[in-house]
């Protein structure tokens, strides 16, 4: 760890102190678990800790925190208990050091290192009042919060909801407005709950949404050699925020502060350029200027609906003419059994998977309309072609979310990525016999799936079955040379051998040119054994 990263622990520390004193159950949440379960500590180039609870524990931790934490040292900010804090959701505070962004550059009381603490508030089960609530809470995070907006993207209803909070407001004043949205939103139970929505109002990162069942056991996972708790159901939570792959290294590593120090104060530091500026002036410029951003986010995602609309125009088109120039006919492309085929079906799809899955298209979830039958062929290439079932979850995703009703080809398709899914959780829990009957039972029904090949291989070297793993290792690497996890089995079966040499020279190319966490994590296990 570095300094940053070794402070935030101890006051993740003192939080779990807090919390066991005061019977609160929270989580290590977001990219927090994903570092506890791939790194067993932070994500190397992180320099944040997130940690959820539900609405009834925020509660009590709000309490707790006013009797236990001293003003000088640490404070809590949450919008609720102080207007001026820029977020809607919470923040455990260390103001003996700094942590600075842009953000929060000029809030002396918020510019410490700190934790962020989001909550969940439940959500209706009838699909009709759910997504009311929704659109109420997203437009009530960006009145709430007087320092920036969340995201660009906004439908007509969470835009009238926020507009009518403006309106409100100038009727009865800004903290009646917010009571009145609150009484709406907060301290609601709903007996058919069966999901969450985080105090974060996130459309980039991990979704504000979360099915319920997530949170309802509790895991103790290793983070930087303690004890914190998770998600008992961490393997599909990590799949639900980060996609199926999320063991692999991404390209773009994320920092969170511009400048962090644990030896100066947020007043030793703040000071010493506030006393040169208007802080009244600044807040209200910056009030006036976030207003502006959502009305301008709204108008430039208005017009972006219009644009995507013609970009599907335009992919439909390519796709068919690259269709009449090979003469080819997509039903007797589907073969996983061809690579030849796949390969034809890659060729067709290029241009449209660049273009779908550009990330702002991706994130506000504009499909571009493809026809459902070239869509079905495009799946059905992203999952046996490309095996990369975290695209196919995130062109389903797309799909879904614009008035899409698969006919049953299309589930059973899409069966196989559920199929993944759940033997990646049993393997991850190293729960082995469900993972074996798992891998069994998709072995028969999906038997050109690379995914379930892989799989296939890996249960074989758990249960030692070493004969076998290697005729499947040869059969495979004859179409997919040089694949890692067949590199990191090869290892294993050495392994198990006592064979350290080669173990080694197989390990040593994983580490050197595998991105993929679990096994560099399994890795240096095995070598420290």
């Amino acid at each position: 760890m570095d300094a940053t990263q070794n402070y935030l622990v101890n006051l993740l520390l003192e939080i779990d102190t807090i919390c066991k004193k005061y019977d609160i159950q929270y989580f290590i949440d977001y990219g927090t678990t994903l570092g506890a379960i791939r790194h067993e500590g932070f994500i190397p180039w992180d320099d944040d800790i997130d940690i959820n609870m539900t609405e009834d524990n925020y509660y009590k931790w709000v309490e707790a925190c006013k009797k236990e934490l001293d003003p000088k040292k640490r404070v809590y900010g949450d919008n609720r208990v102080d207007r001026d804090f820029p977020g809607t959701f919470g923040r455990y505070i260390d103001v003996e050091s700094i942590r600075l962004s842009s953000n929060f550059a000029f809030w002396k009381p918020i510019c410490g290192q700190c934790i962020d603490v989001f909550y969940f508030l439940e959500l209706p089960g009838d699909p009709v009042e759910k997504q009311k609530i929704i659109d109420m809470y997203y437009a009530y995070d960006e009145y709430a919060n007087k320092s920036y907006r969340h995201f660009r993207y906004k439908t007509d209803k969470q835009m009238e909801y926020y507009n009518s909070y403006k309106k409100m407001e100038k009727r009865i004043g800004r903290e009646k407005t917010l009571k009145k949205i609150e009484e709406q939103l907060f301290h609601k139970h709903y007996d058919d709950c069966d999901t969450y929505i985080s105090v974060s109002a996130r459309k980039f990162g991990p979704t504000s949404i979360s099915p319920k069942k997530f949170y309802d056991d509790v895991y103790y996972a290793d983070f930087e050699g303690h004890k914190f708790p998770i998600s008992a159901r961490y393997a599909e939570s990590l799949t639900y925020y980060y996609g199926y792959d999320w063991n692999i290294y991404p390209a773009h590593q994320k920092h969170h502060s511009k400048m962090s120090h644990t030896g100066i104060s947020c007043e030793d530091y703040v000071s010493d350029y506030m006393r040169l500026l208007d802080e009244n002036q600044i807040k209200a410029e910056r009030l006036k200027a976030k207003e502006v951003l959502v009305e301008e986010g709204y108008r430039i995602g208005k017009h972006l609906d219009l644009v995507h609309e013609k970009l599907g125009k335009l992919a439909k088109l390519k796709v068919e003419k690259k269709l009449s120039e090979l003469n080819a006919d997509l039903d007797f492309l589907c073969d996983a059994s061809s690579p030849e085929k796949l390969k034809t079906l890659d060729e067709i799809f290029d241009d449209y998977y660049t273009k779908q899955m550009r990330g702002s298209i991706r994130y506000w979830e504009n499909y571009l309309d493809i026809g459902d039958d070239n869509f079905y062929a495009a799946m059905y290439n992203m999952l046996y072609g490309r095996n990369d079932i975290t695209s196919a979850i995130k062109l389903y995703k797309v799909r879904n979310a614009n008035n899409f009703n698969p006919d049953e080809k299309f589930k059973q398709l899409y069966s196989l990525v559920d199929a993944a899914c759940d033997i990646k959780a049993a393997m991850v829990y190293k729960d082995y016999d469900k993972a074996e009957a798992l891998i069994a039972d998709a072995v028969e029904k999906y038997p050109y799936s690379k995914e379930i090949q892989l799989f296939n291989i890996e249960i074989k070297v758990i249960r030692k079955d070493f004969d076998t793993a290697e005729k499947l290792i040869e059969a495979f690497l004859e179409t997919s040379p040089d694949n890692d996890r067949c590199k990191k089995a090869l290892g294993d079966i050495a392994f198990f051998k006592g064979d350290k040499e080669t173990a080694d020279k197989y390990y040593d190319d994983v580490m050197k040119n595998s991105n993929d966490g679990l096994l560099h994590l399994d890795i240096r296990k095995k070598r420290g054994a």
